[in-house]
């Protein structure tokens, strides 16, 4: 399967780039996840055994939703470096590095209270 991908360029403006679909890393194709208001801070095992009954309900599913990275699908789009340039492909890991860069300060920002 593949497909295309918008990015912005220097300039602003909206370029399609090409790209393949992956196993999402976030639900390793499974299409959902625990709640991460349930255990995004980490679950020791003294909560599970201080409550068997929500050891039961958490790996049996209750608190799973729908991926927050792939909506469900289970799959994600990834740039197609295959099927670019190198120019292109230049552009397209700049582009990646400053969205990973800019995703990695706004977490650091909510860590701090933000």
């Amino acid at each position: 399967m593949s497909g295309e991908f918008t990015i912005f360029n220097e300039l602003g403006e909206e370029e399609r780039i090409p790209t393949k679909f992956e196993v999402c890393p976030r639900c390793r194709g499974v299409g959902s996840h625990v709640n991460p208001a349930i255990d995004g801070n980490g679950i020791s095992p003294q909560e599970f055994a201080d409550d068997p009954d929500f050891e039961e309900a958490y790996f049996r599913g209750d608190y799973d939703v729908a991926c927050h990275r792939c909506d469900g699908k289970r799959v994600i789009a990834v740039p197609d470096f295959d099927r670019m340039d190198a120019e292109t492909a230049s552009r397209v890991r700049d582009y990646q590095r400053e969205i990973d860069e800019l995703e990695a300060t706004e977490a650091a920002e909510r860590r701090m209270g933000a």
